[in-house]
């Protein structure tokens, strides 16, 4: 008899969503991670009187997202309240530098679509849309929300940048939707699939954007791996996988620093690559499988800096700054790359502090900053990066360096540490995981079932669509509906 019915490797969410679930069904279950807690990429962690992400992480949808689900299925909702933008003073604030270089404000909203006369307003106003431009959008929202899923499978193909033109739109409109994309799939425009657009829109202008855990966003995580453990499972912390178990072409267990644990199914949420590529190894999977994974191409990265600052300088919870050079396709992260970089940076502010003061000392905020980089941990133009954003960031607020008492930036290279082992060039530094760009998504996802039987993949490289870590919750539900079919029950 083995040890475990079920090993997780990586305690991300997943990795959690899995084997919570798997316990709730009364399976032995295995949960192993490298890091102290839980909460992979979304961990919160607890440093000088903060609590805190190591980079911007808000969720979307805000309200019926799979978070949601997950909580009530463990029934710990009083205990990670699911926080959406109307908690937060000032909503969501959204910047736009027009073409004669003015910055213009959208109006802070905290319900998307809530108010659409307002909505429509702010496009006028901000953008400089026309009552033509209006009714273009409106058509481009009416083929979002009225494509069925038949048709969508059809657009795995098509990129929505593409997909964008085609409505006819004006520059200032493009940029707002392009610069949407760039934040929630971290993915050149270019190649993000209609499919995987039209589905992760409708969950953010059918539910909200921007929401946030009472108490961190890896509160969550680490209550789904504290149910395991009450649930008869493990959670091995501080401890890395080197190995997955095969015997006779199968997935038997996993070997750690700790020792060698039997499972009757393996589950990875380290990732594809670094799961076939380092955890198994060469000779046991079929050639051309392994080298479809080895080309599989990284999701870009974020990379920015935290500020705690002694005074709330930014009113909303949730803000974005961007111009109309600022979105990336393929060819402006070519660009970016080469040291041609755009008049402004794409700027992402997590003020988390705003949906939870006890987060930092009484008066403090804390305040994430992302934008997108490279994904390469060695790569030189991040240090850039940031340099652009945080000037970026001095000119819509330029009170922010009187308040900063503390400033810690991050790169692709403190991703890769903390979380995704580096087992590819040029890879490990991705903000979310696998790109989910044309041949990645929709039916292209790599399916959770690996080829070597007894292994599966969860997470965002695998049997979910969306939103980062909504998208792994996603997959969790999913490949643990799987998993258990497989082991009867």
């Amino acid at each position: 008899m083995s040890d475990y019915d079920i090993a997780v490797i990586g305690a991300g969410y997943g990795g959690v969503t899995l084997a919570a679930l798997c316990a709730k069904a009364g399976k032995r279950v295995l949960l192993i991670d490298k890091n102290p807690q839980a909460g992979g990429k979304a961990m919160t962690i607890e440093r000088r009187g903060y609590r805190y992400e190591m980079w911007p992480v808000l969720g979307t949808p805000a309200s019926g997202s799979r978070f949601h689900e997950l909580a009530a299925e463990l029934g710990v909702e009083d205990q990670a309240p699911l926080l959406g933008p109307e908690v937060a003073p000032g909503g969501v604030g959204s910047y736009y530098k027009n073409a004669a270089g003015e910055w213009r404000i959208a109006a802070a909203q905290t319900q998307v679509g809530s108010d659409p006369m307002g909505m429509v307003e702010s496009l006028k106003d901000v953008y400089g849309a026309t009552d033509d431009d209006i009714a273009a959008m409106g058509e481009m929202f009416a083929a979002l929300m009225g494509t069925s899923d038949e048709e969508l499978d059809a657009l795995d193909e098509m990129g929505s940048l593409q997909w964008f033109r085609s409505f006819n739109l004006p520059e200032p409109l493009i940029t707002f939707l392009a610069a949407l994309l760039n934040y929630i799939f971290v993915a050149p425009v270019n190649r993000i699939p209609v499919s995987e657009t039209i589905r992760t829109l409708r969950d953010l202008f059918v539910g909200t954007g921007g929401r946030y855990a009472g108490g961190g966003f890896g509160r969550l995580a680490e209550l789904a791996a504290d149910y395991v453990v009450a649930h008869g499972g493990t959670f091995l912390t501080n401890a890395r996988v080197e190995k997955v178990v095969i015997e006779n072409g199968r997935a038997v267990g996993v070997a750690t620093n700790k020792g060698e644990f039997t499972a009757d199914a393996v589950v990875s949420n380290a990732g594809i690559q670094p799961t076939i590529l380092k955890l198994v190894g060469e000779g046991t999977l079929p050639d051309d499988y392994v080298k479809w994974v080895m080309d599989l191409e990284p999701g870009l990265a974020f990379v920015g800096v935290r500020y705690f600052l002694d005074a709330p300088v930014f009113s909303a919870g949730l803000a974005t700054a961007y111009s109309d050079q600022s979105w990336w396709d393929d060819e402006r992260y070519a660009a970016a790359q080469r040291g041609e970089w755009p008049d402004a940076s794409l700027v992402f502010v997590g003020a988390t502090t705003n949906y939870d003061p006890t987060l930092a000392p009484e008066g403090h905020q804390i305040a994430l900053l992302g934008t997108l980089g490279s994904p390469d941990p060695k790569a030189t133009m991040n240090d850039e990066a940031i340099r652009r954003l945080e000037a970026t960031v001095a000119e819509i607020w330029p009170e922010v360096s009187e308040h900063i008492i503390r400033r810690e930036p991050y790169s692709a290279s403190q991703v890769a540490s903390l979380t995704r082992d580096s087992v590819v060039p040029g890879a490990g530094g991705e903000c979310i995981g696998l790109a989910q760009v044309i041949g990645q998504c929709g039916r292209s996802k790599p399916d959770p079932r690996t080829p070597l039987p007894g292994l599966y993949l969860v997470g965002c490289d695998a049997g979910g669509y969306g939103c980062g870590t909504h998208q792994a919750v996603d997959s969790g539900f999913k490949v643990t509906a799987m998993v258990l079919e497989d082991l009867g029950g």
